[in-house]
């Protein structure tokens, strides 16, 4: 039984909508997106601190469980070169003029994502290489996750506003539950631009509000890691 949050955008709701949902362990799947290299920790052996105070007791308590788990991350080198759109844009969006985002997908010979020991992968967690923000795209996640039987993905990871987003809403197209535990993504005042940098907001800025209520109003419920964690151990 896991208390779960929605937003109800319709006239006369406008507010946040409660309920517990009980859900069969054997068709659920934690999903880590982007857990890995710099999403997860800020410096060498520094974790971020949504990594260690949230994502990896969620974690513990679906291993404990024996909940499957599966992870996926990011893998341009296949797709970089200058045909490839994304890299046109990101390009002029992501780093001053005359600077190509490519040469950091195309520099290692070999790529193995970098994780903390304590969100790494175990033996039978796989992990599914993606090249655009959705894990989902081109991958072999949906193939795994029917495999397993999984209807219900307790979601956690980065960007709210990117891959980890894309990937629920590419999952809710596939017809599966989603659920973000939402402490167990960016925190307040992350993924925000400048201008949109709002301390009277408890999501710390504008992106993060809407963001997370586009998602709890047409993608999937939200829950926090201290209720998940509450649920398994109930």
């Amino acid at each position: 039984m896991i208390p779960v949050r929605y937003y109800q955008d319709y006239e006369g709701g406008y507010d946040y909508g409660y309920e517990t949902m009980e859900l069969p362990l054997a068709r659920c799947c934690m999903l880590l997106v982007d857990v890995d290299g710099g999403y997860s920790y800020q410096s060498e052996g520094v974790p971020h601190p949504t990594t260690e105070k949230f994502i990896v007791p969620a974690l513990a308590a679906a291993r404990a469980k024996g909940m499957k788990v599966a992870y996926v991350h990011n893998d341009m080198r296949l797709v970089a070169g200058q045909g490839n759109r994304a890299q046109e844009f990101w390009s002029k969006t992501k780093l001053p003029p005359g600077r190509d985002i490519s040469t950091g997908w195309t520099e290692m010979a070999d790529f193995a994502p970098s994780y903390l020991d304590s969100v790494a992968p175990r033996a039978g967690e796989p992990n599914f290489p993606k090249w655009m923000w959705s894990g989902f795209r081109d991958t072999f996640l949906d193939q795994r996750l029917r495999s397993w039987d999984i209807e219900n993905l307790i979601v956690v990871g980065y960007s709210r506003r990117a891959c980890m987003h894309y990937t629920c809403a590419e999952a809710v197209g596939l017809n599966y539950r989603v659920i973000l535990l939402r402490d167990c993504s960016n925190p307040p005042g992350e993924i925000e631009m400048p201008d949109t940098l709002d301390d009277s907001l408890p999501e710390g800025g504008w992106v993060n509000r809407m963001m997370l209520r586009n998602f709890e109003h047409l993608i999937g419920y939200t829950s926090t890691s201290a209720e998940f964690v509450a649920a398994c151990e109930s």
